[in-house]
């Protein structure tokens, strides 16, 4: 998948262009296929994986985070490349004549890892397919690992656990502040009675 060249390679415009391109179009064919090719971008990809993420409670997993940060990496990379040092290729565009001299006589220098890229993008969806497979998208709420499932996502947040511990307290000190009361309401009253 990675035709990426190396980190610090030294391409013209024109070359850096097409190699980041290729990147980008075999990371998204990965995830897409080619059908779909088309309509789809970096960040259409970005979304997906984060919503998903979030859908299976593994959003902070090391994967999702490193790949978060190279593919908005990759595409701050690949916007500097299409507009030029201080945008001077983006004023070339109307000329192509002068785009085409630019591109062939300016160099750029490859910043992006693209091995590291693709192998965050190979984790991640790895890591997305495991969690998938203990899910069942119609019936999650009676599947018979539910509750497992959900108190290993929820488990993992000590506020959820303090608060639910807290509230248990609470109930039962009200509780036993209602008994003591109604304890003396009715040895009160008795008095008044007898």
């Amino acid at each position: 998948m990675n035709e990426m060249p190396s980190v610090g390679t030294t391409l013209t415009y024109g070359e850096a262009i097409k190699a980041y391109d290729r990147f980008e179009r075999s990371m998204l064919e990965k995830v897409y296929g080619t059908e779909i090719l088309p309509a789809v971008g970096l960040y259409d990809l970005l979304w997906q994986l984060e919503s998903l993420a979030q859908k299976f409670g593994i959003g902070g997993k090391g994967a999702f985070s490193r790949l978060k940060r190279e593919i908005r990496s990759f595409s701050s990379e690949r916007t500097a490349l299409a507009n030029g040092v201080n945008g001077e290729r983006f004023y070339l565009l109307q000329d192509e004549s002068a785009l085409r001299q630019h591109d062939e006589t300016h160099l750029f220098k490859v910043g992006i890892d693209g091995d590291k890229l693709a192998g965050d993008l190979d984790e991640a969806l790895e890591l997305l397919s495991k969690e998938s497979a203990k899910t069942d998208e119609y019936g999650s709420a009676c599947s018979p690992d539910c509750l497992e499932r959900d108190s290993n996502r929820l488990g993992k947040d000590p506020f959820m656990k303090w608060a639910g511990i807290g509230f248990c307290v609470m109930m039962a000190c009200l509780g036993i502040s209602m008994l003591v009361h109604s304890v003396f309401q009715i040895g009160f009253c008795s008095k008044w009675f007898i």
